[in-house]
Parts: structure tokens; sequence; C-alpha cells
């Protein structure tokens, strides 16, 4: 008897299992929240490192303190490894900001509608992954961030300040979602007496 093996379906529940944690949307809401810092302020020009950080370091961080003993965790083939995770997680993504702050120079107006652009076009291809319909709705809510701030710039308002606020707005929401995902998963996956007996040794 033989058993095919379906290795996308099982990469795709496995990633489906661990953003459950709501972690993710946490953490990409508080790397908003010090985006925004920056275009409130381009003297903060350190918050962007710190924001891309969210990713690579304080989300692993997390992950492995709160998510994999709870369900597990399973290392794929292919894998990227740990430089070039920084390379995509850091460079690339302070690399496109850039761009979009060039944007922003030549036509200031385009600020918030190119980073709205931007984190739709991010969460399309994971919802694409999970098929959540919440990543969906994601989407559908960065786009219209974009074209309220759009709005409020046509009206007169600073566009790196409503660029700021935009992503604060955005951050709240993120932050809110992940925080009722954490607490359904803590609920739901509770932690092993044994895993928590290690805890507090």
């Amino acid at each position: 008897m033989s058993f095919s093996i379906d290795m996308r379906r099982i990469k795709q529940e496995s990633y489906r299992l661990i953003h459950r944690d709501g972690l993710s949307d946490i953490c990409a809401g508080l790397m908003l929240a010090m985006a925004a810092v920056f275009f409130f302020n381009f003297r903060y020009a350190g918050a962007l490192i710190v924001a891309c950080s969210m990713q690579t370091i304080i989300l692993p961080l997390c992950r492995k303190k709160i998510t994999y003993p709870r369900v597990g965790y399973a290392k794929f083939q292919g894998r990227p490894d740990k430089n070039t995770l920084i390379v995509w997680d850091i460079a690339v993504p302070l690399v496109v900001v850039g761009l979009i702050i060039c944007i922003g120079i030549w036509v200031r107006q385009l600020l918030p509608i190119s980073l709205g652009i931007l984190l739709a076009a991010l969460t399309f291809t994971g919802a694409n992954i999970t098929g959540y319909l919440r990543d969906y709705v994601l989407v559908a809510l960065f786009v219209a961030s974009a074209l309220v701030s759009l709005l409020l710039i046509g009206a007169g308002h600073d566009p790196a300040l409503v660029t700021a606020y935009q992503l604060w707005a955005l951050s709240l929401i993120l932050v809110t979602v992940g925080l009722v995902q954490l607490i359904y998963f803590l609920n739901k996956y509770p932690k092993t007496a044994k895993e928590a007996q290690y805890d507090t040794a």
C-alpha cells in the first residue's frame, strides 16, 4: 500500500496552525506603529530598523516561548536560513520603504497610498497561503486606508502626518485582532503540566 503525501497541503496546514496564535498580527501592528514614528518625524530613521526587527527578532522569540511549546514546530526542507531571512525581513523592507520615501519626496500625495498598496500586496500574498477570510478583509482595510488618506491629503493635510496616523490606526486594529487571537489560542492550546513545570524551573 502506498500513500501520497501532499507536502504543499501539509505546509499550508502547519502555516495556518502557527499563525492562529495572533503573534504575527501583533508584531505587524507594532512594526507599523514604529514605522509611523518615522513618518511623523523623519529625524527618527532608527525607528524603521526597530520596526523591521519585529518580524526578524521579536516574532521568532515570542513563537519559541509561546507557540511552539503548545503546537510543536516543523522545519521543512528548503526553509530559508537566518541570513536570508534577515535580508528579506530587514534589508528588503528598508529598500522598499526608501523607494516609497523617494516617491513621497517627488509626489508627497502618493506617500500613504503607496504604503497602503504595499501592505495590501504583502497581506494578499499571505492570504493566498492561509486562505483566511480575515486576511482578505485586512487587504481591503489597507486599500481603504490608502484611499481615506488620499482624501485627507486632498483636504489640505500634510501627507507625512496623514501617513503616520494611517499607520497608527492600522497598528491599533492589527494589535487588537492579534490579542483576541492570542487569548483564544492560549485557551485552546494550554501548556502541558511538564512544560509549565519546565518554565518555572
